[in-house]
């Protein structure tokens, strides 16, 4: 089990750039990542990883989005709302949408995206009787916001042109493994596809395209699911993508290799020119802080496999020959494999299901600032320090 940062990320949140209050992570109080001292990501004051494996998904979207853990039977009762409307889907305006823009020539997350912007009323009226009737929220942004949830799963299988069937389950992990044509439903895989699914629900503040899109699409007054088809916009092969390509790489190289074959696969890829090995290094961390701890958490819940075998030994390659670490990416790409997912799409698409839950805390936050985030007389003083290279 890796070492995980137990205290807040600072003894004072940073003075905003504008004079307003501080916040806890540079800009946002709803999540944030860390570099010195240690590497870590935050959500609400705890480390990630002491989230992942640790609750579930449906702990966790209560979390990120009220600041607080829920109640057992609050977590249930948010299962159970999700439950109803993704099993309300089939024959669904947005099911059609999606499949009329795939049909075109559209990408699987292009067409989900779309679904976002079809008619969503009917779900929302399942999910606002839900709520009703189990005593949660009844506000138009959590009601949109459980609809974008649990519409994701089925959203993305039909970019796949998977037949019109609800995808059944008590869970959100379980949901999604039926989207993706997962047959397993034993313990292990379920807590495998949780801690992945709370692993990629938030962490990384607005400085992620999949959140810092939806901040700024909503910043104009659009509606959440509009920015929700915009955070999904945002993924592309340098960032959720990488795990699409590490699983259809893992693919490539067989389940039954050995470690001779695994070794020549990865130095091939860090030979090539204009070749990458993707699932390893990261853009704002040493290491990635998460794919240690979640591999910790298989080996105790035996969630094994051919699959995880081949990432055990690419990882020891890629640090033998470079100092390089696997991202989320790689593990959940292995991972699949091993749970049976064979579509490498899939990659992108459970890191979707589980993102849109800090796509909607953050552009909920957002969206009552001016639409350049400050006023007109303080946009103007400030445009100087707009760090454009990082931009």
């Amino acid at each position: 089990m890796t070492q995980t940062v137990s205290a807040p990320p600072s003894e004072a949140a940073p003075q905003s750039l504008f004079g307003g209050s501080r916040t806890l992570y540079r800009g946002t109080d709803i999540d944030g990542a860390t570099i010195e001292p240690n590497e870590g990501l935050w959500v609400r004051g705890s480390n990630l990883n002491a989230l992942i494996g640790q609750v579930d998904f449906a702990s966790a979207l209560w979390r990120v989005w009220f600041g607080e853990m829920p109640e057992p039977a609050v977590a249930l009762a948010v299962d159970a709302a999700l439950a109803a409307v993704a099993a309300a889907m089939p024959g669904q305006p947005c099911l059609a949408a999606v499949r009329a823009v795939a049909a075109s020539g559209a990408g699987m997350v292009q067409a989900a995206a779309c679904g976002f912007l079809a008619d969503l009323s009917a779900l929302e009226r399942v999910a606002r009787a839900e709520a009703a009737a189990r005593g949660l929220p009844d506000g138009d942004d959590f009601i949109q916001g459980l609809v974008g949830i649990a519409a994701a799963p089925g959203l993305l299988a039909a970019a796949l042109g998977q037949a019109d069937a609800a995808a059944i389950g008590a869970s959100h992990a379980e949901r999604a493994l039926a989207a993706m044509g997962s047959a397993r439903r034993d313990t292990a895989a379920l807590r495998a596809v949780d801690a992945l699914l709370v692993a990629w629900h938030a962490g990384f503040g607005y400085i992620t395209p999949t959140v810092l899109v939806p901040r700024t699409a909503i910043g104009t007054g659009v509606t959440l699911p509009q920015a929700l088809a915009a955070g999904f916009m945002a993924s592309g092969p340098k960032h959720v993508g990488a795990a699409e390509e590490a699983l259809a790489w893992l693919k490539s190289i067989g389940q039954d290799a050995g470690g001779e074959q695994v070794r020549a696969a990865v130095d091939l890829a860090l030979d090539s020119p204009g070749q990458l090995l993707f699932g390893f290094g990261h853009p704002l961390f040493v290491e990635d802080p998460r794919p240690p701890h979640i591999r910790a958490l298989f080996a105790e819940w035996g969630f094994e496999g051919p699959h995880i075998r081949l990432f055990d030994l690419a990882c020891r390659r890629a640090l033998e020959r470079k100092g390089l670490r696997p991202n989320i990416d790689f593990i959940t790409a292995a991972a699949l494999l091993d749970l049976g997912v064979d579509e490498p799409r899939w990659g992108v698409g459970l890191g979707l299901c589980a993102r849109v839950a800090a796509m909607v805390a953050h552009a909920i936050e957002r969206r009552d600032r001016p639409a350049f985030g400050v006023s007109s007389k303080a946009a103007r003083k400030l445009l100087a320090t707009v760090p454009v290279g990082w931009l």
